[in-house]
């Protein structure tokens, strides 16, 4: 009896304790840089945090999704990641070389992560956040409406289709332009692509479902912007998680060469297409068509790989992955706050989180309302990154991690992390409980980008997510039903 529940339990065991050292060694293996034992041990941990998060999620029998592994895990990919394949050095804008990190910030800079992880951690055990979620409303989504998100979905292929401007209205509108273009349409297809994945779509459901699919792939692609798509591919691979309760096994790696296929040739794509002082579809938009600039950018990026493939050195492979590695860390980021803060920029307290207050004042009511920027620019100034002179063409964020000890040292470290601990968990709580239903999960699922968006400051991380909030409840009124009830309902249920 011992011997064969032995059998059965070993290769869990070596799974849930031998994946965090396997991935260990290979990223050591493969380093670029020299790792002391103390990283190498921040590291292993950190690792292992959102993979036995992952596991222990999985043996629950709650509908919800696995949050706090999901944090965790942007955590390794942009602090572990860099430690051993990014040079530890910060690019200042006076200095014509990088400054290099010091050996005892890189280890700092771990360290308060893993203490902002424990917070965060203990902010969501503590269960304060859940017991500010509604019980005594149901929103429902009645199946005799779903035309309306029809609709909504088919009007968001015709705007991917178009080239609309986030300026067409003006400064003052662009943020409602953004809202337009993003949150709504991708409102519309969470809702449908989860009744599909529950068996209950039309043909039309697929057909648009299809339809958005490609025009924001198409979309996003030629106007010069990865992380469209990757948010695209992100909302797919959580609506099948909290569907089924499983990670789509190959979804991981293609979403990591979708990456790094495109990476490389997007430098290129961008000093063709992208005019001087301006950015985005506006500036693509002025040079060729959609499909002229996506067969541009895939070309361009096939050609770098055929480089890569033809160099036996590895150098070439090596400048590919650079930028994505770098585009996706925080490590130097933090490690520099942590060698100028207090010494030469005094901590701030609460300063950079001035901007909350009048986050969800619209600027055409305000057009001289503060920009949800002014802490990044903050940031890049007083540490040397950016020059005053170029704000306007350029914005560094730290994370809210490294902000939290800018504000307050590491006491700020443990209670804003631990602050944003219980608003994960109201947050896990109102949108993936068994009961919020297909609706409310959908604006859960359509946030968590953002909520994902580690390199932003708590302004901008903050500010966004409750405008994109509000702004969805309001577009999809007409498609909603609401009725007292001491208990939700699930909504859209599929069809017996």
């Amino acid at each position: 009896m011992n011997t064969a529940l032995l059998r059965q339990e070993l290769p869990k065991a070596i799974l849930r304790w031998g994946t965090p050292i396997v991935i260990t060694a290979f990223l050591w293996l493969t380093r670029s840089n020299e790792i002391n034992v103390a990283q190498l041990g921040l590291a292993m941990f950190l690792i292992s945090v959102p993979w036995h998060s992952y596991l222990w999620w999985k043996k629950r029998e709650k509908s919800d999704l696995p949050i706090f592994a999901m944090i965790a895990f942007m955590y390794v990919i942009y602090y572990v990641m860099p430690l051993f394949w990014e040079p530890h050095e910060i690019a200042e804008f006076n200095a014509q070389a990088g400054r290099e990190m010091s050996d005892a910030a890189i280890s700092t800079s771990l360290l308060m992560v893993a203490v902002g992880i424990g917070s965060l951690w203990l902010g969501m055990r503590v269960r304060i956040g859940r017991l500010f979620v509604p019980r005594q409303i149901s929103i429902e989504a009645p199946r005799s409406r779903r035309n309306y998100v029809r609709a909504v979905l088919a009007i968001g292929c015709l705007l991917n289709v178009y080239d609309v401007s986030p300026y067409a209205l003006g400064e003052g509108g662009r943020q409602l332009i953004t809202l337009v273009l993003t949150a709504a349409p991708m409102m519309a297809f969470a809702l449908l692509f989860r009744s599909y994945l529950r068996s209950d779509s039309t043909r039309l459901d697929r057909v648009l479902i299809l339809g958005f699919v490609g025009s924001r792939l198409l979309n996003g692609l030629s106007s010069g912007w990865l992380g469209v798509s990757a948010s695209l591919i992100l909302i797919c691979g959580v609506i099948y998680i909290a569907e089924r309760r499983r990670i789509p096994r190959l979804a991981p790696a293609l979403i990591v060469l979708f990456i790094l296929f495109f990476q490389v040739g997007k430098s290129d794509f961008r000093k063709t297409y992208w005019q001087e002082g301006s950015q985005g579809v506006a500036a693509a938009a002025a040079q060729g068509g959609k499909i002229e600039r996506t067969t541009f950018w895939i070309s361009r990026s096939l050609e770098k790989w055929g480089d890569v493939l033809n160099d036996s050195s590895g150098q070439t492979l090596k400048d590919a992955i650079s930028p994505s590695v770098a585009r996706l860390s925080l490590l130097n980021q933090t490690a520099n706050v942590v060698e100028m803060t207090p010494s030469i920029v005094p901590y701030q307290y609460g300063h950079l989180y001035s901007y909350l207050g009048v986050a969800l004042i619209p600027r055409f009511l305000w057009p001289e309302k503060p920009s949800m920027n002014e802490a990044n620019q903050f940031y890049q100034v007083a540490y040397g990154l950016t020059s005053e002179d170029n704000l306007a063409s350029v914005s560094i964020g730290v994370g809210v991690l490294s902000e939290s000890y800018i504000s307050f040292a590491w006491p700020g470290v443990v209670g804003i992390m631990f602050l944003l601990g219980i608003f994960f968990d109201f947050y896990q709580n109102l949108f993936f409980s068994r009961s919020s239903g297909i609706l409310l999960g959908s604006i859960g699922v359509i946030l968590l980008p953002q909520m994902l968006g580690i390199e932003s400051q708590m302004a901008v991380y903050l500010g966004g997510i409750i405008q994109q909030t509000l702004f969805v409840l309001v577009v999809f009124l007409p498609a909603l039903r609401l009725t007292p009830s001491l208990r939700r309902v699930p909504m859209l249920q599929p069809q017996s």
